[in-house]
Parts: structure tokens; sequence; C-alpha cells
């Protein structure tokens, strides 16, 4: 019969894991890092998931595990709630699933053998986590990695923070495993862009004790794929790991070459100021580049990463771009903005409003109904509050362009918050077009490659978004006078 169980993992287990183990990949740690990944936040550490989740097994499976067999399916996030479920699959085996809203973000199998000897305690050595800083790798190269370094983690507080999270009868050889495998995937390959994806552990008792061996086997540099083979060694506690991880390329931020490809530089907007909403990365950042190129003087809003507009200005000119700091959905930071804007400016020629809240799954399902009202909020905040403090600003003849999604056309199975968010965000360019003189645009553009975006699936086949920036602009400097809400097309984008 099945076993059902809820599991919330916080912050602070976070924390404990990264330094029993070593794995301090800052996308589990450092929240500016994990802003600019998919995930938007930190996450917790996989192989902190599947100990967890291992509470569920039968105890005496676990004594006699010869295999583990592990899907990381969604990312499990610190301080959310989660069920954790397991069945019975075939003689000696388990079925172990961690769901949320209905959707397995972790499976977990369990292959025990009875009649083979029970698994030994861990073998006791000195910690030794030789790597502290994550190692980075491209992928045009990571095929040639090959690593033999001692490794030996904190067993004492993996056995109780084991404890802590209900599953104390975990063995200790078995925590060795899943810290082994974090570290690797974490800290050497592929290291800091790292996604796990995906464990197979086999127990492999091995003579030599407190070292760890990976090497590549696979290297896809379409997908981003890599296969590591990994074998750590703790006596007869010992285990060969097959070890699947994702590596995230780097997103080329815009440049003068890149803007130049698509619209070549000129002084058309000379004069001109214009205020972007979320200019630091993804098409924020095109957008600000494409309208410098033009003459304009771009205010560059952003709440975080003032390094990436700092990256703007050096590239586009300080004179062309000018940093503005606060928080989207802040009613008062955005206000003390515009005016200081008002008082360097005095009027604005233009807005553009590319800030949102990092997109996640959320089915329409009653679990996901707090995220998704939490995402809906934000991402209006996101839009209205600087909108309304624009709107005071910007000249007869201005312009305002609103960032929506080609999403709208054929909503995702698990973005119906996304969904939402961007047809609301529609009506208020409505509004803006009905009782304002407002030019209006609505722009839908195609799947881009931005940091949001790169996934190993998302970033194939998707549009760069200084091509998407160069159609708003285009439609920008047009000025030709319209009636109601100008709809940017993917195909004109």
């Amino acid at each position: 019969m099945g076993v059902t169980r809820p599991l919330r993992l916080t912050n602070e287990h976070v924390r404990r894991f990264a330094e029993a183990s070593g794995d301090r990949n800052p996308l589990h740690l450092d929240e500016r890092f994990a802003r600019t990944t998919p995930y938007g936040r930190c996450i917790v550490h996989g192989a902190l998931v599947v100990v967890a989740a291992l509470r569920s097994a039968d105890p005496d499976s676990l004594r006699h595990v010869e295999q583990l067999d592990i899907q990381f399916k969604q990312p499990v996030f610190p301080c959310e709630g989660y069920i954790v479920s397991s069945a019975p699959a075939a003689e000696g085996r388990t079925r172990i699933e961690v769901a949320w809203a209905g959707r397995p973000m972790v499976v977990i199998g369990v292959a025990a053998d009875r009649s083979a000897p029970p698994l030994p305690p861990a073998s006791s050595h000195e910690p030794s986590l030789s790597t502290s800083t994550p190692r980075e790798h491209a992928i045009a190269a990571v095929s040639d990695v090959a690593i033999t370094e001692a490794y030996a983690p904190r067993l004492e507080l993996l056995s109780e923070l084991a404890v802590e999270v209900g599953a104390g009868a975990v063995p200790g050889g078995v925590l060795v495993w899943l810290a082994a495998a974090s570290y690797t995937v974490g800290m050497l390959v592929p290291g800091r862009d790292a996604v796990f994806a995906g464990a197979r552990i086999r127990r492999s008792p091995q003579p030599r004790a407190g070292t760890l061996d990976a090497s590549v086997s696979t290297a896809d540099d379409r997908t981003g794929l890599v296969i590591v083979e990994t074998t750590v060694g703790n006596g007869e506690a010992s285990a060969r790991m097959t070890l699947s991880a994702f590596l995230r390329p780097s997103v080329s931020p815009p440049t003068r070459a890149s803007i130049a490809h698509y619209v070549p530089s000129s002084t058309e907007l000379a004069g001109r100021n214009v205020l972007v909403v979320g200019a630091s990365r993804g098409l924020g950042a095109a957008l600000s580049a494409t309208l410098a190129s033009q003459g304009a003087t771009v205010w560059a809003a952003f709440a975080c990463c003032a390094e990436h507009v700092e990256r703007l200005r050096r590239e586009f000119g300080t004179d062309r771009v000018r940093p503005l700091q606060f928080d989207a959905s802040d009613i008062e930071q955005a206000r003390r903005a515009v005016d200081g804007l008002r008082a360097d400016a005095g009027a604005l020629d233009g807005v553009a409003l590319c800030a949102a809240p990092p997109l996640y799954e959320a089915p329409l399902h009653p679990d996901a109904l707090p995220s998704m009202l939490q995402y809906l909020g934000s991402s209006m905040a996101m839009a209205l509050v600087p909108l309304a403090e624009a709107l005071q600003l910007l000249s007869p003849d201005g312009w305002v362009v609103i960032t929506s999604s080609s999403a709208l056309d054929d909503p995702p199975d698990a973005w119906p918050h996304y969904v939402v968010a961007k047809s609301a965000i529609e009506g208020a360019a409505a509004y803006c077009a009905r009782h304002t003189e407002a030019r209006v645009a609505v722009a839908r553009p195609p799947r881009m490659w931005t940091d949001s975006m790169n996934s190993p699936l998302a970033r194939i086949g998707a549009a760069p978004p200084e091509r998407v920036a160069a159609g708003i602009v285009r439609w920008a400097m047009g000025e030709e006078a319209t009636s109601g809400v100008v709809l940017l097309t993917p195909e004109q984008l």
C-alpha cells in the first residue's frame, strides 16, 4: 500500500546540506545569482530532496539497497509544501515521488536485494572538500574534463540533517552517495551553471575510501546535456554513479555589433528621453541598447544587477544610458525615481514596460493557487505602478510599449498564471489607448533566448532579443498617428 507524507524544506536545511556536502553552488545559496537563472530564486539541492523523500522507503530496503534511479523533473523551492508518495513498483523495487499541484517534481526508484549483505556503515574520514568555489566550464571543452580528488563529506552533519527531516533510517553510505553526486554536479562538472537532471547510483565496493573520480562521457553542444561517470570511494559502502545534468550557456549581453545586425546606428532619436522598466537583462536590456543606438537618452530602470546596466553604459555611452534603480512593484520607490527623472529630464517621449517576475510552472490546481495569485499580483504591480507614474511625464505625442507574449495565442499547459497576467496587462494597454493621447503598442514577441528562458530546450529555436527590440524601436520611430492599440506580432518582431 502506498504512503503519502508532506515535505517542506527550509533555507536553513539548504544551508546545512551545502556545508555538509560541500555543494555550495550559488543556485542554492545566492539569491542574486539565482535571479539570473530560469528559476528566479534559490532552489533546494536535488540530493537533499532525495534524502528527505527516502524517509518513505522501507528501512530494510535501504539497508539492502543496490541501486537508486533519480529523475529531477522540476525544481523544489525552500519553504514550499510538497507531497511525497511511495508505492511498491516491482519485486524488490519501490517508487517514490515528490509532487506539487498534482505534478511530479522528483521521481526516485529504489532497488534492493535482501539476499545480499546489508550496506555497512559509511567509513569515517576527516572531512575533505577540496573545491570551495564551483568550477565553470564551456560546453565545447567539457568533454575533456576528468577529475580525481579527495572527497569525504561531513557525515555527522549529514546524519543530523537526515534525522531532522525525518530520514534518520537512511544509511550513512547512501547519504555519502547523494552528497557526492550533488558535489560532483554542482561544484566540479558541469559546475556553476549546472542543472541536475538525474542519476543512477549503483552500489559498488571500492578498496579506496575518501576519493572521488569523475569523467565526462557525453557532452551535447545542442542541448547542453552532460553525462558524468563518477565513482565515490567509501570502502564497502562505495558506489558508481552516472550523473546527468544540463550545462546552461551564458546569455550574451547586447553589443553595438549585435544591435547593428538588426538596425543600423543613427541619431534619429537624439534629444528623446525614454524610460525602459526592466532594463538590466533580456528584452529590456536589448531595447535599452537599441534605443541608445538611435540617439535616445534611455532611463534604464532596474531593481538589482546594477552591473548589467553599467555594462550597457560602457557599451553604449554613459550619456545615452542613465541608471534608475527602484523596485517596479513598489509605489513609493517608483514615485521617488520618477520625481528624480522629472528633475533631470523634464518629460518623457516614450515608456517601455519589460519587467516581470520570474516564471515558473503553476498548473490550474488548488495547491498552486497561492503561487498563482502571488504571480498575478507581482506582474500587475510591475506594470501598473511604473506606468501610472510615467504617464504623468509623458509628452502629448509620446508612446507606450507594453510587453506581452505570443503565449497568449497558444497558452502552455503549465502557465495559466502567465497567460492571465499578460492578458490583464494588455487590458491596461487598451485603457491607455482609449484614455490618453499616447501611441500605444502591445508587443507579443516570440520565445526569446534570455536568462529566464535559458533552459535546455527553451533556447532551441528561440529568437534573439536584439531582433525583437529592433522591431519595437522601428514602430516607436514611425510616429504615424494610430487609433487604439497597435499589436506587434511575432512575425513583425
